[in-house]
């Protein structure tokens, strides 16, 4: 008898062990290494047909040490080229957006265990006709993709459910009518809710909420509360850490007299943000640090993801951005690496240009995947 009660004690323990080191089911699996992969969605694409297209899906691996290095180029088979990028570590999917009005396709793709990309369906439809940022929502198993085209003055936040599993042309299952004001652009998920960046007028951002009980049918998606963004002129590309209480935001620049664009973007970095957005209003807020001027190499800024692990030589956490513009005709977009304390006229800590031999990529979209505890470097 004390010999069955000691086996069933250690079987106990044996069990209460193995289901502590058991992930929770709303945790991707944690990697024996660390990953610091950056997807980048690359925006145009190769107008001389006699040429070889332009590869617009890459990945940075690994993106937090000295060199980031492209490891890999992916063609999707975008046709005007990428806009917002999605990886789901869930998965293993990536998802990008198509870019252009006749572009109505957003690609499906799985990424292999050493982030070897395989182009794996689409999903079309007519009204995917100016696509910017996308995200999925793991609890629904919804993607989420925002249309910047207007129809009957509102433009449309679409709702896909089950997107690993469509193939060609699929209605969606949820459209979300936005108010005449917003012109949707980047999207990231706070718990249950959308934080959406206003390209438009006053732009700032938006949070929608309740997205496990909104209709399919939403002709008046109405935001809960909306923060504008003090001196913003093209805000694009959003990143959010609920942990951090943190949002970045990138904002492309301005335009002069003549209708000509100035190279003047710039970040801007909002810290404490959740409590202005819990607030049920619009309000307007100044920025805790902006990063803009000559050394930041910051020309047109479309794309901010942040890596909310301190590094290890420095305690500093960091965040990336995509560069769309160059500072000529036919150079290459870039990527630029800043630190998240980093504000005014300081230089990026690391930059990567996108050139091959005869094409200039241009950056778009980002998504960076990190898991574990990030290298020494």
């Amino acid at each position: 008898m004390k010999k069955l009660f000691g086996f069933l004690t250690v079987m106990l323990v044996v069990i209460m062990t193995i289901g502590g080191c058991m992930r929770n089911d709303d945790e991707p699996v944690m990697p024996v290494r660390p990953i610091a992969r950056l997807y980048v969605s690359i925006g145009n694409y190769q107008t001389n047909t006699s040429e070889d297209p332009i590869d617009n899906v890459l990945l940075i691996d690994p993106a937090d040490t000295t060199d980031m290095e492209v490891v890999l180029s992916h063609n999707s088979g975008a046709l005007l080229g990428g806009a917002g990028i999605y990886f789901d570590p869930f998965q293993s999917g990536l998802f990008q957006a198509g870019y252009g009005g006749s572009d109505t396709t957003i690609r499906v793709m799985t990424v292999g265990p050493l982030g070897i990309l395989s182009n794996t369906g689409e999903i079309q439809y007519r009204g995917l006709n100016a696509m910017r940022g996308l995200t999925y929502h793991q609890p629904s198993k919804y993607l989420y993709v925002a249309n910047n085209a207007t129809v009957d003055g509102r433009t449309t936040i679409y709702g896909y459910h089950l997107p690993y599993n469509r193939r060609g042309y699929t209605r969606p299952h949820r459209v979300l009518r936005l108010e005449s004001s917003m012109r949707p652009w980047g999207m990231v998920l706070w718990k249950d809710s959308l934080l959406v960046s206003n390209a438009g007028a006053n732009g700032g951002v938006s949070l929608y909420g309740d997205l496990s009980k909104v209709d399919s049918l939403a002709p008046d998606f109405k935001a809960l509360s909306t923060v504008r963004i003090e001196g913003a002129t093209a805000i694009r590309g959003i990143a959010f850490v609920d942990s951090l209480d943190v949002l970045v935001a990138a904002d492309y620049g301005s335009v002069n007299e003549s209708g000509q664009r100035v190279a003047d973007g710039r970040i801007y970095i909002i810290e404490g943000i959740k409590a202005k957005l819990v607030t049920g209003s619009s309000t307007t807020v100044t920025p805790t640090r902006t990063i803009q001027g000559s050394l930041t190499g910051l020309t047109g800024p479309m794309d901010v993801a942040i890596d909310p692990r301190p590094r290890r030589k420095d305690d500093e956490r960091t965040i990336f951005v995509a560069d769309y513009d160059s500072q000529s005709d036919g150079l290459p977009g870039r990527i630029l690496r800043f630190k998240l304390s980093d504000k005014g006229n300081v230089a990026p800590d690391e930059v990567t240009s996108l050139d091959t031999l005869n094409n200039a990529r241009r950056p778009f979209g980002l998504f960076l995947d990190v898991r574990g505890i990030p290298g020494s470097e």
